[in-house]
């Protein structure tokens, strides 16, 4: 366990009073590291980059608590979503408390308790794979399977987002512990494995009354480099895949603010979007 270091502030925000038998771990999560709604304006964005209709589709791999898919479905009458997850727990904690807030729209999501290898759903304009869910898959074979089945689940103008992480903190015992609104958030992260490439990553909690939340997330996963994707990505027949790189303030942490690019510093840590496009329009 890490000892609580030596100089912290008080636990500040309104979430103070939170104590790990109080707090909701999904909702821990979201607060702390889950932004859908910059997800959402990415998406949009890029669509009307490259002048192709507004996506109406979404199909939502590894969605967890289908936040994403509720404000999707939220931000346009027209829009659809289909959310798909091995995990009954957060789907049903999504249910309970994001869509009761989206009205009507819920109407529109559709929560699938199924395997993205295996799963049949309406073609999408947009599929996407986020917080690194789809290193889960370690061998190449099935990550190559993966990407197919996600090719085949897209409309022609439809594109597959993906993120990323990389850099050399990624591939060491590393920890990060950062202040939230009521609750610290500890990331930590094992040494990579050289040869398998296989880490382990946690998610833990701790609270103003001392208590903790540890392990509350664990992520057993292989670090795929951003180049091999891409070319798994071109083997499964996508005709484009683009880079969009994260910038950086004036301290060095990322600003959220992600731009098409060809070269970058393989910085100590970044994140990325790798979005591939089913055709090549351009």
């Amino acid at each position: 366990m890490v000892k609580q270091k030596q100089g912290r502030k008080k636990l500040k925000g309104k979430a103070r009073k939170w104590t790990a038998k109080s707090a909701n771990k999904y909702a821990l999560y979201e607060s702390a590291v889950y932004d859908p709604d910059s997800d959402l304006d990415f998406l949009q964005r890029i669509f009307k980059e490259k002048g192709r209709p507004s996506p109406m589709v979404l199909r939502e791999d590894f969605a967890g608590t289908c936040l994403l898919g509720a404000i999707w479905a939220k931000s346009h009458e027209e829009r659809t979503a289909w959310c798909v997850d091995l995990d009954p727990e957060p789907l049903t904690y999504g249910l309970k408390s994001h869509f009761p807030k989206i009205g009507d729209a819920v109407n529109r999501v559709t929560q699938l308790e199924e395997n993205v290898l295996t799963v049949e759903t309406p073609k999408a304009d947009v599929l996407t794979a986020f917080n690194f869910s789809y290193w889960i898959f370690k061998e190449r074979t099935i990550m190559l399977d993966y990407f197919k089945r996600a090719f085949d689940a897209l409309n022609e103008g439809g594109a597959f987002v993906l993120d990323i992480q990389g850099g050399p903190d990624c591939q060491i015992e590393a920890e990060e512990e950062r202040e939230e609104d009521g609750f610290y958030y500890i990331w930590r992260t094992n040494a990579m494995d050289a040869v398998t490439g296989d880490t382990r990553c946690t998610i833990s909690f701790e609270f103003a009354d001392g208590s903790r939340m540890e392990e509350a997330f664990v992520y057993d996963w292989r670090l795929w480099n951003l180049t091999e994707l891409r070319d798994i990505l071109s083997d499964a027949g996508f005709e484009k895949v683009e880079v969009y790189w994260e910038g950086a303030d004036e301290e060095g942490e990322g600003d959220g603010d992600f731009q098409l690019s060809h070269s970058e510093e393989n910085e100590e840590a970044w994140i990325a979007y790798l979005v591939a496009w089913k055709k090549d329009l351009s």
